[in-house]
């Protein structure tokens, strides 16, 4: 049963405001479309040097993330791109799935959990989904102190589409209207430990993601 809606208007309500420096601007339910894969999961956790290292997040059989640059080298730069990948995994599982809704607040905090918190809602009350592969490439991360860093990395989802969940048909999109799309996120370290996304921004058609 498609839970997401009332679980992500629950999330919203007991929300707090946004970061007031934050120029978050989120595309709507269909404006392309999303994709999901495997990646940890916030269900369950371990701790692991003072640290709850989650397990995979599974999502929907038919959509997929391809993440590439995962490793760069310094063990502290992959934590946070493993806990932002993560936390693009567990929207789209919530979105292709209706499932775990509640765990978004572990991965999301201020404007980025209003903004993600919205953005799942919107293809919830269309009765949509997507279904695909959505590929994250060219990431890179900057630490702006000790316990705050920047991650940006581009977004093509060309071979994507959003999921009619009524017809179980998709809405195929003309390659004009999928541009690679540049992400920003600032994440700090939360107390359990995670990288958690605090402000997020998005730019389609980004030069810095011309292939």
């Amino acid at each position: 049963m498609w839970t997401a809606a009332a679980l992500a208007a629950s999330l919203l309500l007991g929300a707090c405001g946004g970061d007031g420096d934050s120029d978050d601007k989120i595309d709507g339910a269909k404006d392309g479309s999303k994709a999901a894969t495997k990646s940890p999961s916030p269900s369950k956790s371990s701790d692991t040097g003072g640290r709850k290292a989650p397990d995979e997040i599974k999502l929907a059989k038919d959509a997929k993330n391809v993440f590439e640059d995962t490793e760069t080298g310094d063990p502290k730069k992959d934590e946070v791109l493993a806990d932002n990948q993560a936390r693009i995994n567990l929207v789209d599982r919530i979105i292709t799935t209706g499932k775990d809704a509640d765990q978004l607040k572990l991965y999301a905090d201020g404007q980025a959990f209003i903004s993600a918190t919205k953005y799942i809602k919107a293809y919830s009350d269309d009765h949509y989904s997507w279904a695909g592969v959505t590929r994250y490439y060219n990431q890179q991360v900057e630490f702006l102190s000790s316990s705050t860093a920047q991650v940006s990395y581009c977004v093509d989802d060309s071979k994507a589409n959003d999921k009619n969940l009524k017809t179980g048909k998709l809405d195929h999109y003309e390659s004009g209207d999928k541009r690679d799309t540049l992400e920003t996120s600032r994440l700090r370290r939360s107390k359990s430990g995670i990288w958690q996304s605090y402000s997020s921004q998005t730019k389609r058609g980004a030069e810095e993601c011309e292939k």
